[in-house]
């Protein structure tokens, strides 16, 4: 097995033409470099480097391998560099991201305005998927994060996991509902007839579990898989939804919608940012890590 280290000379000799700079420019003593070329010598049964008036000349053999050698050393060179950079201002990249409709709904509108001016060439694609399904595309590779819920999924430990906000719940209806008071109760949960928003795909709920936890139950009259169409079908209906509070103000400005404060003990909306471990060290992806973890909705 011939020395990388030996081999590295090769080029340096071919280049510099004299033992002396090619040394130098290797960082190595004269003699140091006369050795080594020696024992290269030896372990290809070849003369290498002829001196010539022209000075050091390669060998057939010699000249041969110099490309080669080359070409290995760039490769090894680009191996052992780590990541790629990666320049938000000028790189043209596209994340992929699986979500809950909160994310999309809240976050994808201040992003994308962001990512215009200080990232013009990169964007999102978010897939609105089971959770199954999105831990294992993260886990593939296939998506760079996965914006999920706390508390109500299972979060393999392998995942890296960054709090992105913290919300509380309150309940939206059609402003013609000028019969329930600004603060409802629970016999208001148990007895109203509600639009349903699964936290995720699994059915799991933070209303229905806290709920649950006191033995009792909300009547749900269907089932939504979108805040837009939830707040749409509650102006239709005049059935309550529960929703976060960021979500009930976005509501309540395109649509006829009041804002309802739910009893106390309702529980709050935690939004995460996961990523696997396997992938995340890259450039791009801890670029967007930084921008996920401090925009602001």
């Amino acid at each position: 097995m011939v020395d990388l280290n030996l081999l590295r000379l090769v080029p340096i000799l071919a280049k510099e033409k004299n033992v002396t700079r090619a040394a130098q420019k290797a960082n190595l003593s004269q003699s140091a470099f006369s050795h080594a070329l020696n024992r290269l010598r030896e372990q290809l049964k070849d003369e290498m480097f002829i001196r010539t008036r022209n000075g050091m000349e390669p060998t057939p053999y010699a000249a041969m391998m110099i490309p080669v050698i080359e070409n290995a050393l760039s490769k090894l060179d680009t191996a052992t560099r780590g990541p790629s950079h990666f320049d938000p201002t000028r790189d043209a990249h596209t994340f992929y991201i699986g979500a809950v409709d909160y994310f999309e709904f809240m976050f994808m509108p201040v992003l994308t305005a962001r990512f215009k001016t200080i990232a013009p060439n990169v964007r999102l694609s978010v897939d609105i998927l089971s959770e199954t399904i999105k831990v294992e595309r993260v886990e593939k590779g296939q998506l760079d994060a996965f914006i999920g819920v706390d508390t109500v999924q299972h979060i393999p430990h392998y995942f890296n996991r960054y709090p992105l906000i913290s919300d509380h719940f309150v309940a939206i209806a059609s402003v013609e509902r000028t019969d329930l008071p600004e603060t409802l109760t629970l016999k208001h949960l148990v007895s109203e007839s509600q639009i349903h928003l699964p936290a995720v795909s699994s059915g799991a709920d933070h209303i229905d579990s806290w709920l649950l936890s006191q033995h009792l139950y909300r009547p749900l009259a269907t089932v939504v898989q979108s805040y837009a169409v939830g707040g749409r079908v509650a102006v239709a209906t005049g059935y309550l939804m529960c929703v976060p509070f960021r979500i009930a103000l976005e509501l309540a400005k395109m649509l006829p919608l009041r804002i309802m404060a739910l009893p106390d003990g309702a529980p709050s909306y935690d939004l995460l940012l996961l990523t696997h471990r396997l992938y995340d060290y890259q450039p791009a992806v801890q670029w967007l890590i930084n921008e996920l973890k401090v925009v602001r909705v």
